[in-house]
């Protein structure tokens, strides 16, 4: 839906014609396209701005996401598809607030009024007063027209700037979960190290299944081979 007119009103009903107050209503139309341009430069600067800070942090959880899927492969599904869907939250929330910023850099859509050097070849026969009224007149569209140009792009920077805010607590959420669930993973290892027996499967077998009698054999054979060397000394 488009955007409505800030004002209301036809620039084609100024009609005054005195000097003094056609100065007054020029300073005063002056200021406020002053004020305009001003607000104009803040909002796309709050913009690049934005985008960068955004595209940055981006850039950054792309970089750790093999690290920290590795981390949780070992964890329970119920762990896996909880960090599945904060990780899609805070890409989703990323990209939104950079296409929601970047939309106030299409040109096309946003048709700002300047004045033309083409009112001063087209009535150059125009009288001073009549001049300076046709001023106004073009100042009154310019203002109009220009104040809701710049109020699209900040409703555009609003919502960039809301959804880059959502990024920034569901990182916050996933890290704090991240540490949860490598201290627990951890925790698990751990306390199933401390569990396993001393002895291994092999070593257990071989004591069942030597007996007291083999040992007694090893024994004797172990003493009489300890005599014959006596013997041959």
């Amino acid at each position: 839906m488009k955007s409505k007119k800030p004002f209301d009103y036809d620039k084609n009903d100024y009609r005054n014609l005195r000097r003094e107050q056609l100065e007054l209503h020029k300073s005063y139309l002056k200021e406020m396209e002053s004020e305009e341009n001003s607000r104009l430069l803040m909002i796309e600067n709050k913009t690049a701005q934005l985008v960068s800070q955004t595209g940055l942090v981006f850039a950054l959880l792309s970089l750790f996401v093999p690290f920290i899927v590795e981390t949780v492969l070992n964890a329970q599904i119920i762990f896996r598809v909880v960090f599945i869907m904060l990780l899609i939250m805070c890409f989703l929330c990323y990209i939104l607030a950079i296409i929601n910023s970047l939309k106030n850099f299409n040109v096309k859509k946003f048709n700002y009024g300047y004045k033309s050097p083409m009112t001063i070849l087209n009535h150059q026969s125009l009288s001073e007063k009549k001049f300076m009224q046709m001023e106004i007149k073009d100042a009154l569209y310019c203002i109009n027209n220009n104040i809701e140009m710049n109020n699209r792009k900040a409703t555009h920077l609003i919502r960039g700037y809301h959804f880059f805010k959502f990024g920034i607590v569901s990182t916050a959420v996933l890290v704090v979960f991240l540490c949860a669930s490598l201290l627990f993973i951890n925790g698990k290892e751990s306390e199933n190290g401390t569990k396993q027996p001393l002895e291994t499967p092999i070593k257990k077998e071989f004591l069942e299944n030597t007996t007291k009698r083999d040992f007694e054999k090893v024994h004797d054979s172990i003493k009489i081979d300890t005599m014959s060397k006596a013997k041959i000394d």
